[in-house]
């Protein structure tokens, strides 16, 4: 028998071992093919340039995603062969060439890849249209994408998946290759070392997670630039938990085992001395695990923050149905007949100049911002129905700060700075993130300060107040109609249409909305099965470890005990870490995002809980049936 033949006999044998390594696979290739799609889709694409941001979170994702299987696939393809030595070193016995079956074994690998990708692709180009449908829900954009299948992005997922399982085949080849027959029999039997103990290294991961976490939080207090803070924080969370695991965990384990009141009891001493002897081979898996199970709260946590945030962009930046200013009474007046029964708010305010002190980061464009007074931004809130926790209302001296319609996050501290508007010295009293001008020409990307009224009256001298008219009307009324009489009318003055098409950043917003929870759900079936095949690893492991212990007499209660203790370390370790990572994730994105995560924080831990507790007590009795029942037949 040829080698392919043998190949596929060997494939079609194992496909119930590949059953859940293949739907994890085939998901990743169909949602892959689905990111690169949004890219290459230009019916979507050219409805408007919006919605360009839809290909730069897509493209992100994709890479994210690529990263994420490649940790999975190796993870995986190393139970495999572990499960498989020996029946590699039955083949080896038998005079097969070790050259010959570290062929089978890699094209076997290839089949598995052209499965995946096969069936990837055409389970992705199946659910495209229902793809794209619920993104353009996502977005509000009422049109219908046609079914279009895109050749550069199946090419472009063939040849990436393509690459990593013909690393997977190759490294399978290599290593059977140089194996030899006495390890492959003895592969479950080789010694367990205690892990070094590399006090600096620990206490350096404890460190950097720390360095971490604080460049994180502090990031608006400190005012650190966004970029170089993010990137700091993800590298020394990152670092510090391999060190931590790698490290500090194992001067953790020495000190709790060498407790004889905590590990002499019940059966302890087999669950903790199993994890702590495994560090040195598994502290990379539970690492990657912990990071994955972050990025899997915080991804599902932002899908859910996105939605209200998007909500909250939209009516930041579209507050009104349109607005119009007018130079003289005579137009005011006919514009007013015009729009005669819907709601106007007059909103006055002055452009002023406003410089900081002692403040080194530029931010107002020119120095010039908009100026308004207390009683101004009242009426405007009321006018909106928008409701505001905080006392916003500034006395003396004092100035509110509030961001413009087009700032989407900003890491500035303002609060008690001190600041020169109009030459009379202010301090920042409270900065806020509402509503206010909207998208409105060039006024939408300046800052607005909001004074005392009898201060506002005092700055004002000198500088031409203005006046825009911002209206509001019911559904039954027709705005377009309404702006194009209110243009004509208008022999001095201007309009500013529906600013709900200018929304860029609420589209933004939606768009990561949609895709953040497809990447979740992507995460989250990688971490369980990553943790499933680790898991089942150490189950093979053990085997011949729990029919020792049965013969001198452990019961099937003991074992239980024993492997729900080792099953909740392997849970509790990696999934403890997960969850500060993305509790401190989450508020440096609150402070960038003046938005307050904590019940989308919450709902994302409630689920992760859940589902862990789950896949626990699953994970747990397939050990159990695996290291016990197996071994009782061994026997």
């Amino acid at each position: 028998m040829n080698c392919f033949k043998l190949s596929y006999k060997l494939f079609k044998d194992n496909i119930k071992i590949y059953k859940l390594y293949l739907l994890i696979t085939i998901i990743s290739v169909a949602a892959f093919y689905n990111f690169l799609a949004i890219k290459n889709n230009e019916a979507f694409m050219s409805i408007s340039e919006r919605f360009q941001a839809a290909s730069t979170a897509s493209i992100s994702c994709g890479f994210i995603l690529v990263c994420t299987v490649i940790y999975f696939i190796f993870n995986a393809d190393k139970f495999f062969m572990l499960n498989r030595q020996k029946e590699t070193a039955l083949y080896m016995s038998m005079g097969i060439t070790q050259s010959k079956i570290s062929k089978v074994f890699a094209i076997e690998s290839l089949f598995i890849g052209g499965l995946s990708i096969s069936s990837g692709l055409a389970f992705g180009i199946i659910l495209s249209k229902l793809f794209f449908m619920l993104l353009t829900k996502s977005i509000h954009l009422n049109v219908e994408i046609p079914l279009e299948i895109s050749l550069n992005s199946i090419f472009t997922v063939i040849l990436v998946f393509s690459c990593i399982f013909g690393a997977v085949a190759y490294k399978k080849y290599r290593i059977i290759k140089k194996s030899k027959l006495i390890d492959m029999i003895n592969a479950v039997k080789v010694k367990e070392e205690i892990p070094k103990l590399r006090y600096f290294k620990g206490i350096l991961g404890v460190i950097l997670i720390l360095a971490g976490y604080v460049a994180a939080i502090m990031i608006k207090k400190w005012e650190i630039d966004l970029m170089l803070s993010s990137m700091a924080a993800l590298l020394c969370v990152s670092v510090g938990t391999y060190f931590l695991f790698g490290s500090f965990m194992s001067v953790v384990f020495d000190k709790v085992i060498k407790n004889k009141k905590l590990v002499y009891k019940n059966a302890r001493l087999i669950s903790i001395s199993n994890v702590y002897f495994r560090l040195k081979d598994n502290y990379r898996n539970l690492a990657m695990t912990a990071i994955l199970c972050a990025a899997a709260i915080t991804a599902f946590g932002l899908s859910l923050s996105f939605k209200e945030v998007a909500q909250r962009e939209a009516i930041k930046e579209a507050p009104y149905n349109f607005c119009y200013e007018t130079y003289d009474e005579k137009s005011k007046k006919k514009a007013a007949e015009i729009v005669k029964g819907a709601k106007i708010n007059e909103n006055k305010f002055i452009l002023g100049k406003v410089t900081y002190k002692n403040y080194p980061k530029k931010i107002d464009y020119n120095h010039e911002a908009i100026i308004i007074n207390c009683s101004t931004l009242k009426k405007n809130l009321e006018f909106l129905n928008y409701k505001v926790k905080d006392n916003i209302e500034p006395y003396g001296k004092e100035a509110i700060f509030i961001s413009s319609a087009t700032t989407l996050a900003s890491p500035f501290n303002l609060v008690k700075k001190e600041v020169e508007i109009n030459n009379k010295d202010y301090f920042i009293k409270v900065q806020k993130d509402i509503p206010f001008i909207g998208i409105v020409d060039r006024l939408a990307y300046k800052n607005i300060y909001v004074l005392e009224d009898s201060e506002y009256e005092k700055i004002k001298e000198g500088f031409k107040e203005r006046t825009l008219n911002c209206v509001q009307i019911s559904k039954e009324n027709n705005s377009n109609q309404l702006i194009f009489n209110i243009r004509q009318a208008l022999s001095q003055g201007k309009i500013y249409p529906n600013t709900n098409e200018h929304t860029w950043d609420y589209y933004a917003m939606e768009i990561f909305h949609f895709l953040g929870a497809v990447m979740s759900i992507i995460f989250i079936l990688s971490t369980f099965s990553a943790i499933y095949f680790k898991i089942l690893k150490d189950a093979f492991m053990d085997r011949e470890q729990y029919i020792t212990l049965k013969k001198i007499g452990m019961s099937k209660k003991n074992v239980k005990k024993s492997v729900y203790v080792q099953m909740a370390i392997s849970f509790v370790l990696p999934g403890s870490i997960a969850i500060l990572h993305s509790i401190v994730a989450m508020k440096m994105l609150e402070q960038i995002m003046n938005f307050s995560f904590n019940l989308q924080l919450i709902i994302s831990l409630g689920i992760y809980f859940g589902a862990m507790i789950l896949f626990y007590i699953f994970i747990s009795n397939s050990y159990v049936n695996m290291v016990y029942e197996e071994g009782e037949n061994n026997v």
